[in-house]
C-alpha cells in the first residue's frame, strides 16, 4: 500500500507538497527517483514530490500497487469569520481598493501586486487603520524599498489618515531645513516609546544588525505587529545585508507591495515569498528547483514555472489598470539616425579605440562596455569633450517644442544624469526642472508639487532611477525616454508616473532608439522580460511575439 499526503512543503521551495509513504520496495523507489523533482526525508522516511507529479506517480504505481490517496493538511484551521471594513474613510476608496482592504483583513501575510498607479499606498493606509481597530495592531512599520518614497508615504498618510506618522531619523535643523539623521539616531528612536501609529524607514536601515535586534526583541517598547514592505522587488537579493535582515523580521501581519514582482527571472520571487513565510527552503534549493544549469553551473533556463505561477496567485492580490478605464496609452519606439560623426564615434567605442578623455575604456568590463555604448548613443559628451552630435537629444528638443506648442507638459527620462544636465541646458529657455540623484529630496518634492499645480505647460527632466517610482506626474500627457531601463518592470514603473489614477488625457510615450546600436538589443531584452513577467504574474501571453520571446527565453537562454 502506498499512502500520499498533501502537507506543507519541507524540502521543496513550494507551499504545498505531496509526501509518499510505503513499505520499502525498490521498484517504487526507482519510480520516485525518476521524477524530475523529489526529496527523501530520512527522519520520517517520506518522499516529497511536487503536486504536479501526482498524476504521473499514480498512473505509474497503479499498474502494480493499490493506491491509498490520503489528503492531509497540516495548516491550522482557518477561522470562518469574514472581516469587513468598518471605518468611515477620510477619502472614499474605489470599489477595487475596498476589495483590497477587505482581502487584507482576512489574510495575515500576502502580496499586493496591483499594477502601478492603482493606489497600493491608500489601500495599505486604510488597511492598517482597520487592523488597528479590529485586531488591535499597535504599530505599522513601513519599510520603503526606495529611499525617496519615505516622504511620499508620509504625505499620503497625512492626506488620507488621521493617524500620526513618524519618519525615523527625520528632523528640522536650526536653519529650518529638513534633514535625515543616520542609523545611530534612528536606532535611538526605536529604543524609546513611539507614540505615532505609522513608523516609516527605508530598507537600508535594515543593514544594521542592531536595528534588526531592536525590531525583533520580545521586550521592545514598540510592538510592530504589522510590517509593510513597499517596492519589495528592490530587496530581491537574499545574499545582501538588507535582504537577509528583512527575512529575520517577525510580525503577525506582513504585506509585500510591488507592481513588478518579476524583474528579471523567477528568482526575484524568493525573498517576498520567504518573507511572508510561504516557503521554508533556502535559496540554494529554491534556485535548484526553478533553474536549469549548463556545464559551468550558469543558469541556462527555467522550469516548474506553472507551479511558481500558481503559488504567486495563491498568496497575492493582483489587479491591472483595466479597472480604471484610463484613456489610451501609446508607446512609440522611434528610430533615430545618428549623424556620421556620432556613428563614427560609436563604432570607435565598440572597437575600444575611441578618444574618450573623460573615461578610461581600457579597464572596462562587459557590463561597463554596455554602459559606454548606451552613453555613446545617448549623449557622447559623457565620454568625450570633443564636439560630437547627439541624435537623440536633437530629436528630444524637436519633440519638446511640438508638445509645448500644444499646451501640454512633458516628462523626460534618462539613465544618465549628464544627459539630463545637457538637455536641460539646451531647453534652458523653457525653465525645465532638472532632477537627478544629485538633487536634494526637499527640492524634488517642491518641484513635483509646483509641476502638478501649475496651469502652464512645463518640463521635468530626470533620471528614471530617481523619479521612476512612487511619484505622480499626471499633469504630463507626454513622456520621452532618451534611454530606457534594462527591465520591463522599471520601464513600466517609469511610464506609470504619468499613467495612473488622475490621468485624464491620452498618454504618448516615446522611446528614442538609435539605429544599429545597443538600443535595439535593450528593446529586445525589455520585450523578453515583459513576456516572462506577464506569464508568471498575470497569467497572460499578450501576443504571438511575446509567446515566441518567452519560448526562446526559457528554452534557449
Amino acid at each position: 500500500m502506498v499512502a500520499i499526503y498533501e502537507m506543507k512543503g519541507k524540502g521543496l521551495p513550494v507551499d504545498k507538497s505531496l509526501f509518499v509513504k510505503f513499505d520499502f520496495n525498490q521498484t517504487i523507489v526507482n519510480i520516485l527517483k525518476s521524477l524530475p523533482s523529489k526529496v527523501y526525508h530520512k527522519e520520517t522516511k517520506l518522499w516529497e514530490i511536487p503536486i504536479s507529479s501526482l498524476a504521473q506517480l499514480v498512473d505509474t504505481l497503479s499498474q502494480f500497487e493499490d493506491i491509498d490517496l490520503i489528503v492531509e493538511d497540516d495548516e491550522k484551521e482557518i477561522s470562518s469569520k469574514e472581516y469587513k471594513s468598518k471605518i468611515e474613510h477620510k477619502i472614499k476608496p474605489f470599489d477595487y481598493q475596498l476589495d483590497g482592504i477587505n482581502y487584507g483583513l482576512n489574510h495575515d501575510t500576502w502580496m499586493l501586486l496591483d499594477a502601478p498607479g492603482l493606489g497600493k499606498t491608500l489601500q495599505m493606509i486604510y488597511l492598517a487603520e482597520e487592523l488597528k481597530l479590529q485586531k488591535k495592531v499597535k504599530h505599522c512599520l513601513i519599510i520603503c524599498g526606495i529611499n525617496n518614497l519615505k516622504t511620499n508615504w508620509e504625505n499620503e498618510i497625512k492626506k488620507f489618515s488621521n493617524e500620526q506618522v513618524r519618519v525615523l531619523g527625520k528632523r528640522i535643523n536650526k536653519k529650518g531645513v529638513t534633514v535625515f539623521d543616520g542609523v545611530e539616531e534612528r536606532l535611538a528612536e526605536l529604543k524609546k516609546p513611539i507614540d505615532e501609529f505609522f513608523v516609516i524607514t527605508n530598507v537600508e536601515t535594515l543593514r544594521d544588525d542592531r536595528v534588526i535586534k531592536e525590531l525583533t526583541k520580545k521586550t521592545t517598547k514598540n510592538k510592530f505587529d504589522l510590517i509593510v514592505v513597499d517596492e519589495v522587488h528592490k530587496c530581491k537579493s537574499p545574499t545582501s545585508e538588507q535582504g537577509k535582515h528583512l527575512l529575520k523580521l517577525n510580525a503577525k501581519y506582513k504585506i509585500a507591495l510591488t507592481g513588478t514582482l518579476i524583474m528579471n527571472n523567477p528568482l526575484d520571487a524568493y525573498v517576498p515569498l520567504k518573507f511572508l513565510g510561504k516557503i521554508d527552503s533556502n535559496f540554494t534549493n529554491y534556485k535548484s528547483y526553478y533553474c536549469e544549469f549548463d556545464n559551468w553551473h550558469r543558469i541556462s533556463g527555467f522550469r516548474h514555472l506553472k507551479e511558481l505561477k500558481e503559488q504567486i496567485a495563491t498568496y497575492s492580490l493582483r489587479r491591472t489598470k483595466d479597472l480604471l478605464n484610463l484613456p489610451p496609452k501609446m508607446i512609440i519606439n522611434e528610430v533615430v539616425d545618428m549623424k556620421q560623426d556620432q556613428m563614427n564615434f560609436y563604432q570607435d567605442v565598440v572597437k575600444g579605440i575611441a578618444e574618450t578623455d573623460r573615461v578610461d575604456l581600457s579597464t572596462t568590463n562587459l557590463l561597463g562596455m554596455c554602459t559606454r555604448l548606451r552613453q555613446a548613443s545617448s549623449c557622447p559628451s559623457i565620454l568625450t569633450s570633443e564636439d560630437i552630435s547627439a541624435a537623440k537629444l536633437d530629436r528630444a528638443e524637436d519633440l519638446v517644442e511640438e508638445i509645448l506648442e500644444q499646451g501640454e507638459s512633458v516628462v523626460i527620462f534618462s539613465g544618465f544624469k549628464e544627459s539630463c544636465y545637457t538637455l536641460g541646458k539646451r531647453l534652458e529657455k523653457y525653465k525645465p526642472y532638472v532632477l537627478t540623484g544629485d538633487t536634494k529630496q526637499d527640492i524634488i518634492d517642491k518641484a513635483i508639487s509646483d509641476f502638478q499645480k501649475s496651469k502652464e505647460p512645463q518640463i521635468i527632466i530626470g533620471t528614471w532611477q530617481k523619479l521612476g517610482t512612487g511619484i505622480t506626474l499626471t499633469k504630463a500627457s507626454y513622456m520621452l525616454f532618451i534611454d530606457t531601463p534594462w527591465t520591463s518592470a522599471e520601464f513600466e514603473q517609469s511610464c506609470d508616473r504619468i499613467y495612473r489614477i488622475g490621468t485624464s488625457k491620452s498618454v504618448t510615450i516615446y522611446n528614442l532608439i538609435c539605429k544599429d546600436t545597443i538600443d535595439e538589443r535593450v528593446r529586445d531584452i525589455l520585450d523578453t522580460k515583459e513576456a516572462l513577467s506577464d506569464y508568471l504574474v498575470d497569467d497572460a501571453i499578450k501576443t504571438q511575439g511575446a509567446f515566441d520571446i518567452l519560448s526562446k527565453y526559457i528554452m534557449e537562454l
